[in-house]
């Protein structure tokens, strides 16, 4: 089945003039581009690892593109506000203060840490889902899509520091 062009990008490139946004009372994110209105969208990152937000893309119930917005930073306060609260419920990343442990299983890492947000523990499936980054940081995503950040691996206590290093 051969999908026509308008059912997958209805609007393509947007700047923020023509786009408003907003969640309802249950915390579904609503988009209006000129006169048409989208429910239950899901906002993301072009560029999510980064965190760079030069655009958003607004993705239907099915995934598709709908609409990519250039230059958040330029919608109106509302609009900009639930974008924000959308973005970051969508990127939660804890940030990882302390290492206990790390244990491997047939090749897969049991990670057990103390984060911003209290104690985790998950499963790393491969060293190639811990990702350094250019400015120092490292971004573990776990066997369930789950991101965490260490933002400095030398500010950590030194056991963790190791356990950190035994692994990337």
């Amino acid at each position: 089945m051969i999908e026509r062009k308008d059912d997958i990008h209805r609007f393509g490139k947007v700047e923020a003039h023509r786009v408003r946004v907003w969640e309802d009372v249950f915390h579904v994110l609503h988009a209006r581009v000129d006169e048409e209105t989208f429910a239950d969208v899901h906002a993301v990152r072009v560029f999510p690892i980064s965190g760079r937000a030069d655009y958003v893309s607004f993705l239907d119930e099915k995934g598709r593109e709908v609409a990519l917005l250039a230059d958040p930073d330029r919608l109106d306060e509302s609009s900009r506000e639930a974008l924000t609260v959308a973005l970051e419920r969508m990127y939660y990343t804890p940030k990882i203060l302390r290492v206990d442990a790390i244990k491997e299983t047939w090749g897969v890492t049991h990670w057990q840490v103390q984060t911003d947000r209290g104690y985790a523990s998950f499963e790393v499936v491969a060293r190639e889902h811990i990702r350094k980054l250019p400015d120092g940081r490292l971004v573990i995503q776990d066997v369930d899509g789950n991101r965490f950040e260490i933002e400095d691996v030398a500010r950590l206590d030194s056991r963790s520091q190791a356990l950190v290093l035994s692994e990337t």
